[in-house]
């Protein structure tokens, strides 16, 4: 069974600076995190605001190893604040310990898609991307992490790039996630509204 992971704007467990959740759970509301992009730039990472903290994107601990060698989907929202800012999506994925030290890479810092395409302005989801990873062993307690980076597609122009997630619905703003052919458990604890409540000790998925 394949695991979605969704790029929420709450704090990881880890609890960093910049360091957000990587969740196997959709979020409420789409938000948007902002970007400043510099002419000629070509790998920028994203940031929460224009010239602000910068943000990674952590998994709660595995609770059991496996290896993860299948296809990996990635799906990113977004748009340029002009059509001459010319950046596209990027992504770097890889494993952690529990501390949150990396690895080793799942996904090597690449453009998404592979042949990149360039953001428009207004919020659209990339093209198909899926990547073969490095074939990568984890064990129980090691995290995923996730990296989203601005690209040039040609010569970058001064401007914003704003990508959106945390969203609660598949094809619309915010609907950024990862998609792992395995099936992937972690220990995060499921916070589940109370709109979804059926009576004693049931809830709708």
């Amino acid at each position: 069974m394949a695991t979605d992971f969704f790029l929420r704007s709450g704090a990881s467990g880890l609890g960093g600076a910049g360091q957000r959740a990587l969740s196997q759970r959709r979020g409420g509301i789409s938000t948007q995190v902002v970007t400043n992009t510099t002419a000629s730039g070509t790998n920028i990472q994203v940031t929460a605001s224009p010239a602000g903290q910068v943000l990674t994107w952590f998994s709660e601990p595995l609770t059991a190893g496996l290896t993860i060698s299948g296809t990996v989907t990635v799906n990113i929202r977004g748009a340029e604040s002009a059509n001459a800012v010319n950046a596209g999506r990027g992504i770097l994925i890889e494993r952690t310990n529990n501390a949150g030290t990396v690895q080793s890479s799942i996904v090597a810092d690449t453009t998404v898609p592979t042949t990149i395409g360039e953001f428009t302005t207004t919020d659209a989801a990339n093209g198909a991307a899926t990547y073969t990873p490095t074939s990568t062993a984890m064990t129980a307690g090691d995290r995923i992490k996730v990296t989203l980076k601005i690209r040039n597609v040609g010569t970058m122009g001064a401007g914003t790039v704003s990508i959106s997630h945390d969203g609660p619905a598949a094809s619309t703003s915010g609907d950024t996630y990862i998609r792992f052919t395995e099936d992937i458990r972690t220990d995060e604890v499921v916070e589940v509204p109370f709109s979804e409540i059926y009576g004693s000790n049931g809830y709708r998925s």
